[in-house]
């Protein structure tokens, strides 16, 4: 399974009645019921949380790898990105490094791998003429392998807006975060590359601010979070095609007693395996849990 369907879809109004959960059965873009069962306990990934900030996680497919942001308070906050590896699931993280194209004094954040896991596609202000966030792409030859050189993604590009959190899926679609001159909070965008512009995704975005969208295998489910209701909460919905509108986005509950604004959601495709990322100990750290 590709992510998960949703188990209840409510109209604005009955969110706090009906909240969804990433557990029996949904939409799989592969059949896969995939991972029934109840979710563990959160718990802080070792060498992705600290007194300081730690968000945008982002894990290939195996589990093995995960890619976060780090806020740097000897850089000035600034954030950089950082992998981890491991030998299994069970495994112990290795130390975070920085990836080779870091560098002191710009922003790298938002993570997200492609599908066949061979590109990041991350926002960075690296541009010296001060275009603010803008998409790159960086590519490897194999899983492990070294990372090229990142090149920007002008073909999604606003220059006179932050644009972050590109998240792509198959056939070109992906969706991005961006205000777009709307002069509210961050809204969620979608395009296909080569077909010009991305569109705002009115049915997903409210004046509040949304963030860290991941999609699904067959790109017909999304999980995000959003402020609609206060604090950021990690919400999904769900469409039947590419080329219908989502569904009303449903708040999960399965996380919520952790407590703390929660956001940056990823799910592993077999559904067994859930990142995101909380505040509840005092500052952003990140948390997984597994069934």
């Amino acid at each position: 399974m590709r992510g998960r369907g949703l188990l209840c879809v409510c109209g604005a109004a009955m969110l706090a009645a009906c909240g969804a959960e990433l557990t029996g059965p949904g939409a799989a873009d592969d059949g896969d019921d995939g991972g029934g069962g109840s979710w563990s306990e959160p718990v802080r990934v070792a060498g992705a949380s600290s007194q300081d900030d730690e968000d945008d996680p982002t894990l290939g497919a195996s589990t093995l790898e995960i890619f976060f942001s780090y806020a740097d308070p000897n850089d000035g906050g600034n954030k950089h990105l950082y992998f981890m590896t491991r030998p299994s699931r069970s495994g112990a993280w290795s130390q975070p490094q920085t990836l080779p194209f870091d560098a002191p004094g710009q922003v790298d954040q938002t993570p997200r791998l492609s599908m066949d896991e061979l590109t990041l596609y991350f926002a960075s202000d690296r541009d010296p003429d001060g275009r603010g966030l803008d998409i790159y792409q960086v590519s490897r030859p194999s899983i492990g392998g070294p990372w090229g050189q990142p090149q920007r993604l002008d073909e999604v590009d606003d220059p006179g807006e932050d644009d972050k959190w590109f998240a792509p899926c198959p056939g070109g679609y992906y969706m991005l975060i961006s205000k777009r001159g709307r002069g509210n909070g961050d809204d969620v965008y979608a395009g296909q590359l080569g077909q010009g512009a991305p569109a705002l995704v009115s049915e997903l975005s409210t004046m509040r601010g949304e963030t860290g969208p991941y999609l699904s295998g067959d790109c017909n489910t999304i999980h995000f979070a959003s402020q609609r209701t206060g604090p950021n909460k990690l919400y999904t919905s769900h469409r039947g095609a590419v080329t219908e509108k989502w569904s009303d986005p449903v708040e999960l509950s399965d996380f919520a007693t952790l407590g703390g604004d929660q956001e940056d959601p990823w799910l592993a495709p077999d559904g067994r395996t859930f990142v995101f990322v909380s505040d509840v100990a005092g500052s952003k750290d990140v948390y997984i849990s597994t069934r």
